[in-house]
């Protein structure tokens, strides 16, 4: 059974928007095959690497977008990718020192940040890149 599920309800409506999104939770996903298969400590270090390089790379493209258009809300929105940026390379560190396992814990952690931020923050960006077209 899949971990996270994509659906119509995280579809924000911005084709690009949702590319990044559909391949951030296909990643969520790949981790909690590897963790449910017991994989070690290598494998899963280098699917969460994979996994923040390319949250990374979304945060910028979709910051890349609120400046082109003027969003209003990129001060806060930036804020939000700031602080979960800090709260997931934290969590690589711990894991990466031996202080802490890659647990259902952290992936429930994962899977609440993506549908909170998806549901609530980018679809107010994607509402903006919506209008902004009309």
């Amino acid at each position: 059974m899949t971990y996270l599920t994509w659906s119509n309800d995280l579809a924000v409506g911005n084709s690009f928007i949702d590319g990044d999104h559909q391949k951030l939770i296909d990643m969520v996903n790949r981790l909690h095959v590897l963790m449910s298969e017991g994989k070690g400590k290598d494998v899963l270090g280098k699917v969460l690497h994979n996994l923040i390089t390319y949250t990374k790379e979304h945060f910028r493209r979709e910051e890349d977008l609120m400046r082109k258009i003027s969003f209003p809300g990129l001060a806060d929105h930036k804020a939000e990718h700031e602080k979960l940026l800090a709260q997931v390379l934290e969590l690589q560190a711990k894991f990466e020192s031996g202080a802490a396992t890659l647990s259902i814990q952290v992936l429930h952690f994962l899977r609440d940040w993506l549908i909170n931020h998806i549901g609530k923050s980018d679809k107010e960006l994607a509402l903006a890149t919506h209008d902004m077209a009309h």
